[in-house]
């Protein structure tokens, strides 16, 4: 592994984060794994663009005659629009997607939070009814201001690039103030919570004003009595342990509407205009196109299917009545049996094509 330059996790494992001249190191690390049958994982792929078409080639070569083990992982960050995907057609074909979509609606939110912690999360702080009920109401905050962007200027003034990484940093703070202290020094988090930790990505006074309030409502000494509603008819929890609280999650909290986050309903109205807006447009893109309209125009296409098939069905014969042909038959001789060969066949084939034309009619109705 340091002969090559690429870092060795596990004896079967070469993880190779691309950019910076790496793409040797990535090739070497291919033909090595694929001999060996090791697992490659190459980071960062969207990266080294010009590079994709090599490994496309690379790839196609070890795809006959490596190890049965070899195995490749890519990873790349999402491209911000269709005109911008990379990645060459022929990997793409041959690979398993796996995606990390962003989660949407409240329940999902304060899901995806809390799967940022865990039980040993929960039992590190010595004050830990204090901490947990914290950790909770923070995690209750980031799905909140998270979700807010899909109500658009009524949810933020600015979009906000708010990320996990802000809950992270918010609850390691939380952390040291309660073990470096007896109280709870409420308005210190909420100073660094949402002036400099969430506070930082905010430009706008009013959005800033908004982050405030929130962090009011959700940090204060009520939380501890156990009075405190997140959201009208969800309570704070109390003391659980991590399971618990994804558990308490899913029976407590009430349906996905903007009252979740401190808005009136009429606040939903936009956004499911916009999402049915482009719902609508997705189907129409996908609907046949019409012709011009106007004098001569040859109609929609399933007019002029429509009226092929008619036309067809019209022409079509009616069956060689088989009996009544071999009754004429006086003597079988060759041409003759070749003949009602013929027709039997011709009539397999005359019941197909009006059972297929009739079925497409249907279809077309």
């Amino acid at each position: 592994g340091k002969k090559l330059g690429y870092t060795f996790n596990h004896r079967n494992l070469h993880n190779v984060s691309l950019g910076q001249g790496q793409e040797v190191v990535a090739e070497q690390a291919l033909d090595l794994a694929a001999k060996e049958g090791h697992w490659v994982i190459l980071q960062n792929i969207h990266l080294v663009a010009k590079w994709l078409s090599c490994l496309e080639k690379q790839l196609e070569q070890h795809s006959e005659g490596s190890h049965q083990d070899f195995r490749v992982f890519l990873s790349a960050e999402p491209a911000p629009c269709p005109e911008s995907h990379l990645i060459p057609q022929g990997i793409l074909e041959n690979s398993i997607k796996v995606t990390s979509e962003a989660p949407t609606g409240m329940h999902a939110n304060l899901h995806k939070a809390l799967d940022n912690f865990s039980q040993d999360t929960l039992e590190m702080c010595s004050q830990e009814k204090e901490f947990r009920s914290i950790l909770f109401a923070l995690c209750y905050f980031h799905a909140v201001v998270a979700e807010r962007r899909k109500f658009g200027p009524q949810g933020w003034n600015r979009s906000y690039p708010f990320s996990t990484g802000d809950l992270t940093i918010s609850v390691s703070v939380l952390y040291n103030y309660l073990q470096a202290s007896s109280k709870v020094p409420y308005d210190d988090l909420r100073y660094l919570v949402g002036e400099i930790m969430y506070g930082g990505h905010i430009t706008d006074d009013w959005d800033r004003r908004l982050c405030k309030t929130y962090l009011e409502e959700f940090i204060k000494p009520e939380m501890l009595e156990g009075e405190l509603c997140l959201a009208p008819g969800f309570l704070l929890p109390g003391n659980m342990d991590y399971n618990g609280y994804h558990q308490y999650i899913d029976d407590a909290l009430p349906p996905e509407s903007p009252y979740l986050y401190g808005l009136h309903p009429n606040a939903e109205i936009g956004f499911l205009t916009q999402r049915s807006e482009r719902l609508l447009r997705t189907v129409l893109e996908l609907q046949p196109r019409d012709s011009s309209a106007g004098q001569g125009a040859v109609g929609t296409r399933e007019e002029t299917v429509q009226a092929l098939l008619e036309e067809m069905l019209e022409k079509l014969t009616d069956e060689f009545n088989m009996a009544e042909l071999m009754a004429k038959v006086e003597e079988r001789t060759p041409f003759a049996v070749v003949a009602l060969q013929e027709c039997e066949r011709m009539n397999v084939l005359t019941a197909e094509i009006r059972r297929s034309l009739t079925e497409l009619e249907l279809g077309l109705k």
